[in-house]
C-alpha cells in the first residue's frame, strides 16, 4: 500500500503511474497538494484510494482508474484540475471512467446513473437533497459510504438488475440510497418495465452471499434466506423497522455486525439447520442475531417443513464443540439449557438476556471456558455450578442476574473478570471447591462479588 501522506505537497512530483505490483491500497492524503501533478494512472491491482488522496492536486487533469477498484473514499479528487473543469461534469455529475465520483448537490428530480458504471464513491450524492429518484444499472458493484446521505427527497429507487445481482453490490453504511426511498423497483428480466419489491422478499436460490447492507432501511415485512446463502453481511437488514418474521437457510455460516439491528418489530425467526449447526453460526454482535429482537426463535423439524419454538429445555447436543458468541442472545423462551458433553467453550454472550432461564447444567471435563456476557442479564437464574474443567469466567459473565444467590466453582479456574457478578446483588453463597489458599491465587479483581457473599471452602457437595 502507499501509505496516508506519503507524498503530501510534493511539489517536484509531475506525473504517477501505478501499476499494482503489489500495491493495493492508496492511503489518505497520500498525494494531497502535489500540485504540479498533471497525471495520474492507478492500473489494475488497486482496491482503494482513501480520502483526500490527490485533494489540492491544483495541476492535475488526467486521470485513469483501472477495473480493479472497489471503493474511493470521500473528496479523493476534490480541488484538482480535474474536479474543477465543468467540462468534464455530466448534468451535475463528476464521472472518472467507469467510477461516479461526485455530484453537485443542487441536482434535483430524477437522475440515471451512467451506463457502464462500476462504482458510485463515497459522499457522492451527499445531501443532494431534491433528488427523488434514481436509476441504478447492474453494471455497479460497490456504492461507497453515505453515498445517498441527506438524500431525504427520495421516494423511489430504480435497479436494472435482478435481487440476486442487488444482493451481490458492496454497500457502505448509509450508501444504500433505499434507506430514504423505502421502494426498490426491479427491472423485469426482458422487459423495460419495473417491479415494486414487495414486502415479503424471497432470497432466490442462486444467491450465496448477502452483502452489507443490502436491505438497509427496507420496507419489508418478511424475508426468506435459501440454504444456498452462506454469509449475510454487516447491517444487512439494519433498520428494517417493519420487519416482523425472517426464516433463515440452514446454509448460512456467518451474520455481520448490525445485520438486524433497529429490527423493532421481529416478532420470529424460523432457521432451516438444526440447534448443532445454529450454535456453529458466527454472529458479530447481538444485533447480527434477529433474536435479539424476536425473542423467538423456530428450528425445522427434521424432514418436515415445520418449525418448532425452542422453549423449555434446550439441550445442545454432544456433537457441539463450542456455543458460538451470541448463540442464544435474548431467547427469552428458554428455561433451561442442559449442555452437551462435547462443548469446550461458551462464546461471548452465548446466553445474554435469556430473561426465563432458570437452570444451566453445565458438563464436568469438557468446558473450559465461559466468555464474557455468556449469562449477562439472565435476571430469573438463581444458581450456577461451574466445573473444574473450567478455568476462565468472563468479564460480566454472570453481571446483572439479580435472582442468582448460590455459585458452584470449581478448583480449576484461574480467572474471573472484571464485573463478573456486577449487580449479582442477592448473591449470597460461593461454594469453591479449592482451599483458601488457591481462591486467593485465582485473579479476580473487579470481579465485584458482594462483601456479604459468603465463600465456602474445600466444597465437596454437588
Amino acid at each position: 500500500s502507499i501509505g496516508e501522506r506519503a507524498f503530501y505537497d510534493c511539489d517536484s512530483l509531475t506525473s504517477v503511474t501505478i501499476i499494482g505490483n503489489g500495491v493495493t491500497s492508496i492511503g489518505s492524503s497520500a498525494f494531497n497538494g502535489c500540485s504540479n501533478l498533471t497525471s495520474v494512472t492507478i492500473g489494475d491491482g488497486v482496491t482503494s484510494i482513501g480520502y483526500w488522496a490527490f485533494e489540492n492536486c491544483s495541476s492535475l487533469t488526467s486521470v485513469t482508474i483501472g477495473d480493479s477498484v472497489t471503493s474511493i473514499d470521500n473528496d479523493a479528487f476534490y480541488n484538482t484540475a480535474y474536479y474543477k473543469n465543468e467540462s468534464n461534469w455530466e448534468n451535475g455529475v463528476l464521472y472518472i471512467g467507469k467510477y461516479l465520483i461526485d455530484a453537485k448537490t443542487d441536482i434535483a428530480g430524477i437522475y440515471t446513473v451512467k451506463e457502464g458504471t462500476k462504482l458510485i464513491a463515497d459522499y457522492a450524492f451527499d445531501e443532494c437533497s431534491s433528488l427523488t429518484s434514481v436509476t441504478i444499472g447492474n453494471s455497479v458493484k460497490s456504492i461507497g459510504s453515505s453515498a445517498f446521505w441527506g438524500c431525504s427527497s427520495l421516494t423511489s429507487v430504480y435497479y436494472d438488475g435482478d435481487i440476486a445481482s442487488w444482493c451481490n453490490i458492496s454497500f457502505g453504511y448509509y450508501g444504500n440510497p433505499v434507506h430514504y426511498a423505502k421502494k426498490l423497483y426491479i427491472k423485469k428480466s426482458g422487459t423495460n418495465e419495473y417491479e415494486l419489491l414487495t414486502n415479503n422478499l424471497v432470497i432466490p436460490d442462486s444467491v450465496t452471499e448477502i452483502k452489507a447492507c443490502a436491505f438497509y432501511g427496507f420496507s419489508l415485512t418478511s424475508v426468506t434466506i435459501p440454504n444456498s446463502v452462506t454469509s449475510i453481511g454487516n447491517g444487512a437488514f439494519y433498520s428494517c423497522d417493519s420487519l416482523t418474521s425472517v426464516t433463515i437457510g440452514s446454509g448460512v455460516t456467518s451474520i455481520g455486525y448490525e445485520a438486524f439491528d433497529e429490527c423493532s418489530s421481529l416478532t420470529s425467526v424460523y432457521y432451516n439447520g438444526d440447534i448443532a449447526s445454529w450454535c456453529n453460526i458466527s454472529f458479530g454482535d447481538y444485533y447480527a442475531n434477529p433474536v435479539y429482537y424476536a425473542k423467538k426463535l423456530y428450528i425445522k423439524k427434521s424432514g418436515t417443513n415445520e418449525y418448532e419454538l425452542l422453549t423449555n429445555n434446550l439441550v445442545i447436543p454432544d456433537s457441539v464443540t463450542s456455543i458460538g458468541d451470541y448463540a442464544f442472545n435474548s431467547c427469552s423462551s428458554l428455561t433451561s439449557v442442559t449442555i452437551g458433553s462435547g462443548v469446550t467453550s461458551i462464546g461471548y454472550g452465548a446466553f445474554y438476556n435469556c430473561s426465563s432461564l432458570t437452570s444451566v447444567m453445565i458438563p464436568n471435563n469438557s468446558v473450559t471456558s465461559i466468555g464474557s456476557s455468556a449469562f449477562n442479564s439472565c435476571t430469573n437464574l438463581t444458581s450456577i455450578t461451574i466445573p473444574d474443567s473450567v478455568t476462565s469466567i468472563g468479564s460480566y459473565a454472570f453481571a446483572w442476574c439479580e435472582s442468582l444467590t448460590s455459585v458452584t466453582i470449581g478448583n480449576g479456574v484461574e480467572s474471573i473478570g472484571e464485573w463478573a457478578f456486577s449487580g449479582c446483588s442477592n448473591l449470597t453463597s460461593i461454594k469453591y471447591r479449592g482451599t483458601q489458599e488457591q481462591w486467593g491465587n485465582i485473579s479476580k479483581s473487579n470481579a465485584y462479588i458482594p462483601s456479604s457473599c459468603v465463600i465456602t471452602y474445600n466444597y465437596t457437595g454437588e
